[in-house]
């Protein structure tokens, strides 16, 4: 059993900025180069299923423990007025990824990553994640590998030094921890960068794995922080409810899938470049269905005989 997971706000919106200056037909081009996208990784990977971890909260409003732990200083740097307009076409896209049978899996409070952590923890057989966020390498294992699409890249556990600069996947929760995230406003040690991260975790890892030995207590405060906030395997279990609400979803079961219902409603979006080449699609998303559809039809034929 393969599954792809899909970081789905990450693929939104890295197409938005590829998008944001275009004049007209902004959200069908955003549309279909969201779903073209999907489709190479399906073709790329071959999962047996598919799920997309979004960050629309289910629990609204509220707030999850980062905001609370940072006074509000957690991704406080972000454009709201961004994630808005690049979220302005989420039920399209949602009704048509139903329709290719892929799920959508949504935080209760918390955020995609969390979710994503809980599917790869409780998801057996091989995982593939979709995503550019350097956060989520954390989760790679045996069984779990990240697929970086801007550098075509799979991060497996045996690449994984390849592509962070030489940190190994056993230090990079700690290296992230110690260094900081601007892209999440989470400040690092105090004049720590990669080449004194690496110093500090050698020491870590030949002094008892022991951060009192090697930080003093206001480095350690701050790292200790930031490792609350940044371990993913805390997010998704900080609240009792939290997890309640993802297995909820996931016994909801996958979406029906329909190969006329999504061409109909391509064609109705406009959406050409897909309905003029219908078998290509089906042979991504469909395959095991026709096979199921002419097996059907051989039986019935069988039958009447």
């Amino acid at each position: 059993m393969k599954t792809l997971l899909l970081d789905a706000n990450n693929l939104l919106y890295r197409i938005f900025w590829v998008n944001k200056n275009r004049k007209s037909g902004d959200i069908n081009m955003s549309t279909l180069m969201f779903l073209r996208s999907l489709k190479s990784y399906v073709d790329k990977f071959n999962p047996d299923q598919i799920y997309a971890a979004w960050d629309k909260k289910l629990l609204h409003p509220s707030s999850n423990f980062r905001k609370i732990l940072s006074n509000s200083e957690y991704k406080s740097n972000r454009d709201s007025s961004i994630a808005k307009e690049a979220h302005k076409n989420d039920k399209t896209l949602r009704e048509l990824m139903d329709r290719l049978g892929i799920k959508s899996i949504y935080p209760n409070r918390m955020e995609a990553d969390d979710v994503i952590s809980w599917l790869t923890e409780k998801i057996p057989g091989k995982k593939v994640i979709v995503t550019v966020d350097k956060d989520l390498y954390q989760l790679i294992d045996n069984e779990t590998m990240v697929f970086n699409p801007i550098q075509k890249a799979a991060i497996t556990n045996d690449n994984f030094a390849n592509f962070t600069k030489g940190v190994r996947s056993v230090n990079f929760l700690d290296y992230k921890a110690i260094i900081g995230d601007n892209s999440d406003n989470l400040k690092g040690l105090y004049k720590v960068g990669h080449k004194r991260a690496l110093n500090l975790i050698e020491k870590y890892n030949t002094n008892g794995k022991d951060w009192h030995k090697i930080l003093n207590e206001d480095n350690y405060t701050i790292y200790s922080h930031n490792i609350k906030m940044m371990d993913l395997a805390v997010g998704w279990r900080y609240y009792d409810q939290e997890e309640e609400v993802y297995k909820k979803q996931m016994k909801e079961g996958m979406p029906r899938k329909s190969s006329s219902e999504f061409f109909n409603y391509c064609k109705d979006l406009g959406l050409e470049s897909i309905t003029n080449n219908k078998d290509k699609w089906i042979s991504s998303f469909y395959t095991k269905e026709v096979l199921q559809e002419v097996v059907d039809k051989v039986n019935l034929l069988n039958n009447i005989k």
